[in-house]
């Protein structure tokens, strides 16, 4: 009797039962939660610091050709514009020389105002198909930002882009200050006109316009 009684006081409850298993089945929600999380922690962390996927590189040093040592200004109102080749961001290479109504825009990704005006640009540009839109994409790796291809597939924008290198090359070369730098050149490649910072739709028309 004694025996019997100790081993049934010795077994849990229904009550008991349901109480443990209802615990149980709180840390099995807990632990899915937390994976959960975790897992989205994870991929918040990859999307932030690029995950080692494709991010575009400056161009490797050797790779960009361009007439004319560093300048400490930008070009001015009848200079000429320097020719130039270097790698793309397609993976060819874009390169300008005088012939034609030239619109070279210069580009940070990082840079908001360039940010801004490139889509602008690319919308003027089709109104006006005489003129080619050229741009060079520089400091790619001064600072964070959106990877330049990227932010052309957002933006629907196709225009050649000219990776710089490291060295800021093409950038010292037409004499680049402040972000966006916009040369107008004529097609004999003496520039007619030169913008520094976002510059408004109505006075990029006339500029283009003014191009022969």
């Amino acid at each position: 009797m004694t025996g019997t009684a100790k081993a049934r006081r010795g077994r849990p409850s229904k009550a008991e039962r349901r109480e443990a298993a209802r615990r149980r089945a709180r840390r099995r929600t807990l632990g899915i939660g937390l994976g959960v999380a975790l897992a989205v922690g994870l991929l918040a962390a990859v999307a932030l610091t690029g995950g080692g996927g494709h991010r575009t590189r400056p161009a490797p040093p050797g790779e960009v050709e361009v007439a004319g040592g560093p300048r400490d200004a930008p070009l001015a109102a009848g200079e000429p514009l320097p020719p130039f080749s270097a790698p793309g961001l397609d993976g060819g290479r874009v390169a300008w020389e005088p012939g034609r109504p030239t619109v070279l825009a210069v580009w940070a990704p990082w840079c908001p105002h360039c940010q801004a005006e490139l889509p602008v640009l690319a919308r003027v540009a089709a109104d006006h198909p005489a003129v080619a839109l050229v741009t060079v994409a520089t400091a790619l790796d001064l600072h964070p930002g959106p990877d330049p291809a990227d932010y052309l597939a957002d933006h629907g924008l196709s225009f050649p882009v000219a990776l710089d290198d490291r060295a800021g090359s093409l950038a010292s070369a037409l004499g680049v200050q402040g972000f966006p730098t916009v040369y107008f050149v004529g097609s004999d490649g003496a520039v007619v006109e030169v913008t520094v910072g976002e510059t408004d739709e109505a006075t990029l028309r006339a500029l283009f316009s003014s191009l022969r």
